[in-house]
């Protein structure tokens, strides 16, 4: 897979679920207007119980558009994120990366995707950022990777991504947590320490966690250009 796809296919995960996210902005901004009208006709009518009703069924659709417009905001950031990470505004790519933030924003890029195959996608925070030299779209990229081969064996599966260090070296915990086919997943990644070259100079390599069970460690490293 090469950048261009790896952006194409995630940008157009991200696009659909915008556009579900607006959706749910214009209904719910249009219902809480409708309601508001009703109440404006109860309150002269002096219909106090509807009038209640209806007043709460106003806060309801507030709710949600102000939850939509929130997940709309990370959606945008993590789309701007993989904008600068590919380039767009002219900069060097390379490093560093904060490889939390990577996975954050590929949680959200690629929720689309997930749900198409039934993958439960998550990450979380951490306390501080966890640097790596690596370009951020090639990180994105080996990550997609990984979810191609969950997905290829069937999708099904509960999936945790976090950034963490192993021996001194930086990279991302993969952990397969629950599924109806996650005996399948883990022998996919298993069968698959080596993921395709991330660009000139660096390599994907995915190797078992610490404990050796349902997590693998997604490590970014530094090689010779032309051993690519």
């Amino acid at each position: 897979m090469n950048d261009t796809l790896c952006m194409a296919r995630l940008l157009a995960s991200a696009v659909h679920d915008m556009r579900n996210l607006l959706a749910i902005v214009r209904e719910s901004a249009g219902l809480a207007q409708d309601i508001a009208a009703l109440v404006s006709k109860q309150k002269a009518a002096g219909d106090g119980d509807r009038l209640s009703a209806g007043n709460s069924r106003i806060s309801a659709s507030l709710a949600e558009v102000q939850r939509a417009v929130l997940q709309g905001a990370a959606l945008s950031e993590a789309m701007d994120y993989m904008a600068h990470a590919g380039g767009a505004d002219g900069r060097n790519t390379a490093g560093p990366c904060d490889l939390a933030r990577a996975c954050r924003s590929f949680q959200l890029l690629a929720a689309r995707q997930a749900r198409a195959v039934q993958i439960q996608l998550s990450s979380e925070a951490t306390a501080e950022p966890v640097w790596t030299n690596a370009p951020a779209l090639a990180v994105l990229r080996s990550l997609l990777e990984v979810f191609d081969l969950c997905a290829a064996v069937g999708g099904q599966v509960a999936l945790h991504i976090a950034a963490d260090r192993l021996r001194k070296e930086e990279g991302i915990v993969i952990d397969v947590r629950d599924g109806s086919n996650r005996e399948m997943v883990l022998a996919a990644l298993t069968g698959a320490p080596m993921l395709s070259s991330m660009s000139p100079g660096w390599r994907a390599a995915l190797t078992p966690w610490r404990d050796a069970g349902s997590r693998y460690f997604l490590s970014l490293v530094a090689c010779e250009a032309d051993s690519q």
